[in-house]
């Protein structure tokens, strides 16, 4: 199994954009506090719409890119056709609402209030849990394929194995909500799934049988 170059870059950005991205976006915005209160949240959006635009625009742009990657790599796995056009409607879905839901932050202007804030976040919320349903079914056919086809060396079978089961974890998350563990499950597959997807896509570059 061989990655191109602009395969392998897409996951790489992507993955990148994954872990740097958000954390330098909530850096900016001066989010990452534990605790913070709905009025300063609204605020931290209120005076940095422009970062928050070009931060959107560059979410836009990498993350269809991850997306294009991704489904190449479900072809260089053989995945089998009537799977694959179900992996690339979950992938169709999973980018979908997760801009519709970052667009929810492009609604936020001088005028809103906390109340209308913490609508507009519960509306983001439920948008996120579709989008985690569809990109985890996608990364768990990917897996299975890639697996049962012997596809790649060991250590890309490794990484994509890790990606299944982040994919279970994370639908595992959602079930057990009223535990109070989904924000901590999410965090913990977000960080691993993006090294994944960077590990790949710098297997694609390095090696000529990813």
């Amino acid at each position: 199994m061989q990655l191109s170059k602009v395969t392998s870059w897409g996951l790489i950005l992507g993955g990148l954009l994954g872990i740097l991205g958000f954390m330098a976006f909530g850096l900016a915005l001066g989010l990452l506090e534990d605790d913070m209160a709905p009025a300063d949240e609204l605020k931290a959006f209120q005076d940095n719409q422009l970062i928050v635009g070009i931060m959107i625009m560059l979410f836009v742009g990498i993350f269809t890119y991850m997306a294009k990657s991704l489904l190449q790599v479900a072809q260089a796995v053989k995945v089998p056709d009537e799977w694959y056009m179900y992996l690339r409607m979950l992938i169709i879905v999973m980018l979908a609402t997760l801009f519709v839901g970052m667009s929810t932050w492009m609604v936020i202007s001088e005028k809103t209030t906390v109340e209308s804030f913490e609508m507009v976040g519960l509306v983001g919320n439920s948008v996120d849990a579709i989008q985690i349903v569809a990109g985890s079914f996608a990364f768990f056919i990917l897996t299975v394929f890639a697996l049962k086809n012997g596809a790649g060396n060991v250590i890309f079978r490794v990484l994509i194995a890790i990606l299944g089961v982040l994919a279970v974890l994370d639908i595992l998350g959602l079930l057990i909500a009223d535990l109070d563990l989904d924000d901590s499950i999410g965090f913990i597959t977000w960080i691993l799934w993006s090294l994944c997807i960077v590990g790949i896509g710098v297997l694609g570059l390095t090696t000529k049988e990813a």
